[in-house]
């Protein structure tokens, strides 16, 4: 991993913590920032949902002939949209937390909570459905070890 050279002060503490209505919240000093929203994703995820269903009830009229994997292309082409999504925006809120710490000169992130959040969200299925926050914490790890933050989990 080739690290980028920030000017960090590792007295400087970020505070990150996992919930179900904001994906992140990261709190510096007195500056706080919300990152994701609940709506958003689940606005999202609901209508290639939608998106699919419409697919599938399509490919029952369209034209025979040349078998059964012409007449489902398009619902091939839907069938990781939703997983891509979600793995999109993992990486896009990861990133916004740490430019966000780098904006901040915070040296050190702390993650905050994570047992109880991570148990909260399986019972919540139809919200976090393909919602991984093991894969949102490897992608907060590898991008604040390339840009030089000390990543404590608590």
């Amino acid at each position: 991993i080739e690290k980028e050279n920030h000017q960090l002060q590792p007295e400087i503490i970020a505070e990150a913590s996992l919930s179900l209505e904001y994906p992140l919240v990261v709190k510096i000093g007195k500056s706080r920032l919300t990152i994701g929203t609940k709506e958003e994703f689940l606005y999202r995820r609901l209508a290639i949902q939608a998106s699919r269903k419409r697919i599938q009830i399509g490919a029952t009229y369209a034209k025979s002939g040349k078998g059964k994997t012409r007449k489902l292309k398009a619902l091939d082409k839907m069938s990781q949209v939703e997983k891509n999504y979600v793995h999109h925006r993992l990486h896009v809120y990861s990133r916004k937390l740490i430019d966000f710490c780098v904006n901040n000169k915070a040296g050190t992130l702390i993650l905050m909570d994570q047992e109880e959040k991570i148990e909260l969200a399986k019972e919540e299925d139809f919200v976090l459905r393909n919602w991984s926050y093991y894969k949102l914490m490897t992608k907060i790890k590898y991008k604040a070890d390339k840009a030089g933050i000390e990543l404590i989990t608590a």
